[in-house]
């Protein structure tokens, strides 16, 4: 997998943390890393309009949005999660106003701050050079496609490196704490649903590997919540905006 992927994997997994704990947004979800996927093309497809956020919706990069066991949230990581989440709700057609806008990107935030944090309790580190390392290899296997997306989310280097940061430490903790298993009926009973709707899907060995990965994902996304909401039901969360 090229790792300029890396990035899509960041916005897709900033759903899955938004929608931790909030109403079922599974299928919604599920939908979203469809057409995230499918707008993942080499040549990176139309560049789509930027969007913006209000002085309003802003918070000043050192104001202290939310506390998560005693460590603090700031502006500086809060504004670009908002950025981001407006702009795929925006693209995926979402009709989401303000106040909801700033309960998922407080979701967001303090639900990877979770993450981190059990991560680090478990032995689990990402280091600056590990971040480096991966951010190189993502600018020298698609320089331009990384420029667009910075600019589309309207992020520099830095921000965008704490948001790689969070997926490397995310990735390697989902690794570490959930074994998940897909069976072959759990495949063949998903082809066959697939089949139901689409009979130009094609035969089962051809998708077969795909299926599988979709379902694992699923699993994981599930197995993922349930530990960031006993995570949170341990935890001293205070929100200060």
């Amino acid at each position: 997998m090229k790792k300029w992927i890396i990035f899509a994997l960041t916005i897709t997994l900033a759903f899955v943390l938004a929608a931790c704990g909030g109403d079922n947004e599974e299928d919604k979800t599920a939908e979203q890393d469809e057409q995230q996927e499918e707008g993942n093309t080499e040549d990176g497809g139309e560049k789509p309009d930027p969007v913006e956020i209000t002085d309003e919706e802003k918070v000043d990069d050192g104001e202290t949005v939310v506390s998560v066991n005693g460590e603090e949230i700031k502006g500086d990581r809060y504004n670009p999660a908002y950025l981001q989440l407006k702009t795929m709700n925006t693209q995926f057609n979402q009709d989401v106003n303000e106040d909801q806008l700033k309960k998922q990107t407080l979701d967001m935030l303090i639900n990877q701050q979770l993450i981190n944090q059990d991560a680090a309790d478990k032995g689990i580190e990402v280091s600056k050079d590990d971040v480096q390392k991966e951010f190189d290899t993502i600018k020298k296997e698609g320089k331009d496609r990384l420029n667009t997306a910075l600019e589309q989310f309207q992020l520099n280097e830095e921000q965008f490196k704490n948001m790689l940061r969070d997926n490397l430490i995310t990735s390697q903790y989902l690794n570490a704490e959930f074994d998940i298993e897909v069976t072959d009926k759990e495949v063949e009973d998903y082809y066959k649903q697939m089949k139901e709707q689409n009979e130009e899907i094609g035969k089962l060995e051809d998708v077969k590997d795909r299926i599988k990965q979709t379902l694992k994902d699923e699993k994981t996304n599930e197995q993922l919540q349930k530990r960031v909401e006993k995570l949170k039901e341990d935890a001293d969360v205070e929100t200060m905006i």
